[in-house]
């Protein structure tokens, strides 16, 4: 580590420690509706023609999520609770805390929320022009 970094790390320990507590009570945090809240959107500059799009996925115990898929990626970062994905001819993916996954373009995905509920960050990068999903029927 350089030396810079060693007299900042305590510092950033404490900083973040002082974001979970003030005074010993717990810092009030974001809590959005259930179902997918579109968070940000904004063109990329690295790739002309397409928007990355972030989403906060709330669900409470064994919330659906309908069979769709994407023109872009998907990417989907679980935060708190479960979540199986669904794909067809795979098997199903149980993601947990800490657990991400990436949905290549057009793959036709599904699933559920587990017992306790999902909370997850989704990111998507869409092709101008092109809708954020589109459903798939059953």
């Amino acid at each position: 580590m350089r030396p810079n970094a060693l007299l900042l790390t305590p510092l950033l320990v404490l900083a973040l420690a002082g974001c979970a507590t003030a005074g010993g009570e717990r810092i009030a945090t974001y809590q959005p509706p259930a179902g997918s809240t579109e968070v940000l959107r904004g063109e990329i500059a690295a790739a002309p023609g397409h928007q990355l799009v972030v989403g906060d996925l709330v669900g409470g115990p064994g919330m659906v999520i309908p069979r769709h898929y994407h023109h872009g990626e998907e990417f989907i970062y679980v935060v708190g609770g479960s979540a199986t994905l669904s794909r067809p001819g795979m098997p199903d993916l149980v993601l947990g805390p800490g657990e991400g996954f990436r949905v290549p373009p057009g793959v036709v995905h599904w699933g559920h929320a587990g017992a306790e509920g999902v909370r997850a960050v989704t990111s998507w990068v869409v092709p101008d022009g092109m809708p954020l999903r589109v459903a798939v029927p059953e």
